[in-house]
């Protein structure tokens, strides 16, 4: 029985496993992602709160694929975003300003929640989330968001 598994089970196994597909967590390419700001400074302070940044306002700025979104949840916590839309994967076409946490795109009409920190689609024509940043808030009120 030992034999058996180690010589038809086990190869068996890990050519199922092998076998799988890999379906990638994103269409938008990794890009370099590092912005440092000021709440108080951007307005976005309060519980529904957004600022969006498409290009550099600073040679220090890097502002991934298609610009950020930051939006300031009802849980108070800061959650950053790529603007390109998924379905579209280009860095021009851009989802549109947030409301109510709700962003969408202009070209597809998908549309994303971004006050839970996932950018989960809410139509199905997307299979992919809203690329996410990491952000930081410090004590001083500096938000930092980088990959």
């Amino acid at each position: 029985m030992n034999r058996l598994v180690h010589t038809i089970l086990l190869p068996a196994i890990m050519l199922l496993l092998m076998a799988c597909n890999f379906t990638p967590q994103t269409s938008i390419p990794s890009c370099a992602v590092s912005v440092e700001r000021n709440a108080a400074v951007i307005g976005c302070l309060s519980p529904g709160d957004s600022w969006r940044l498409e290009r550099p306002q600073y040679a220090v700025d890097r502002v991934g694929y298609g610009g950020i979104v930051l939006v300031k949840a009802y849980d108070g916590q800061y959650y950053a975003f790529d603007l390109s839309c998924p379905v579209e994967a280009s860095s021009t076409i851009r989802v549109g300003k947030a409301d109510a946490l709700m962003v969408t795109c202009p070209v597809c009409g998908e549309t994303y929640y971004l006050g839970d920190g996932l950018g989960v689609p809410q139509k199905g024509i997307s299979q992919f989330t809203l690329l996410r940043y990491r952000t930081y808030y410090s004590a001083t009120g500096i938000i930092t968001i980088t990959n």
